[in-house]
């Protein structure tokens, strides 16, 4: 069995909806749980209310275990090196970070949108989601271990229409939660993204449909989240698409690609080349830009001599650095 004995989980958005269901099963297995909710409502206004963080502070007590209310507005860098704070000084250590918490707009045509409306999402779920990692960042590097897991959207996979600014804002969690992968594995450091489909309040209210209530309780998400939250994780830097009891990876993918010389380029020369550099036989998923460019300049060196050898001059200076 999965424990978190003594485990600290700081959730963000947990006062309701999935964010509540993550911080009822991770107390449930033994974490001590910091339930952050601003008590905002699903637009990201009006907060300041601690009840929603509280109740769920309450059942977790309830039941046995060890929470802390921690209301605090994520969007403020200040607000959110207090909460860390907080935490440290009541039990010394951060473990896991789940960034939960979501902000969502009307579904609108992008004519009819407000750029306010992509700065209120991005100040949650973007801006809210660094701050909080990076308050926890250098104590998971102390520890020499941490798990983090972001929560992404398919929105943010995909593109969803008519819902504009929380696709761009879900979408840059793709890109933090690949870097901080990259940077945290020799740190014992794993850093994971879910997109969750789940009924709850907020989802109801961006069109899931009534009957998903039968068939996508939080706790089909949670049971990911605590995977990946867990010391025996096995995966780094991957995104997933849950829900329902539905699980799948969601990748970024390479074709092999063609490579051309500065003499034979031209848009005529791409466009006869077009379904050769689309097709997708044979493609890579590269796990960081440093993976992609390397293949990118092994496809230049493969057409490109002199390139060749400034690679492998490259390689044989930094060899002898070692």
């Amino acid at each position: 069995m999965l424990n978190f004995d003594a485990k600290v989980a700081l959730i963000t958005g947990a006062g309701r909806g999935i964010g509540r269901q993550h911080a009822l099963s991770l107390a449930e297995r033994g974490a001590f749980v910091v339930v952050n909710d601003y008590g905002v409502n699903g637009r990201g206004e009006q907060g300041g209310n601690a009840d929603p963080a509280a109740s769920v502070v309450a059942e977790i007590h309830a039941a046995g275990g060890q929470a802390m209310v921690a209301c605090y507005d994520i969007g403020d860098s200040a607000q959110v090196t207090e909460m860390m704070d907080a935490v440290i000084a009541r039990w010394g250590r951060i473990d896991m970070v789940i960034h939960n918490a979501s902000t969502y707009a009307d579904l609108d045509s992008f004519e009819s949108t407000r750029v306010e409306d992509l700065e209120r999402i991005m100040r949650v779920n973007v801006t809210g989601g660094w701050n909080v990692v990076h308050t926890a960042w250098p104590h998971m590097q102390r520890q020499g271990e941490g798990r983090i897991v972001m929560t992404g959207s398919g929105a943010g996979m995909f593109g969803r229409r008519r819902d504009q600014a929380y696709s761009v804002a879900k979408s840059a969690l793709i890109g933090l939660t690949k870097v901080l992968a990259t940077e945290g594995e020799r740190q014992g450091i794993k850093v994971n993204l879910v997109g969750p489909v789940a009924f709850t309040d907020q989802s109801k209210a961006q069109g899931i449909p009534s009957i998903m209530e039968r068939f996508a309780p939080p706790i089909m998400v949670s049971n990911l989240v605590m995977l990946l939250a867990h010391t025996d994780c096995p995966v780094n830097g991957e995104m997933f698409h849950c829900g329902g009891g539905f699980v799948s990876r969601v990748f970024v993918g390479e074709t092999s690609g063609v490579t051309f010389t500065l003499e034979d380029m031209s848009p005529e020369g791409l466009l006869e080349a077009l379904p050769r550099i689309m097709d997708e036989t044979g493609y890579a998923v590269p796990r960081s830009s440093d993976q992609s460019g390397a293949r990118l300049s092994a496809g230049i060196a493969a057409v490109n001599p002199e390139f060749a050898e400034v690679l492998a001059a490259a390689k044989r200076a930094r060899d002898a650095a070692r």
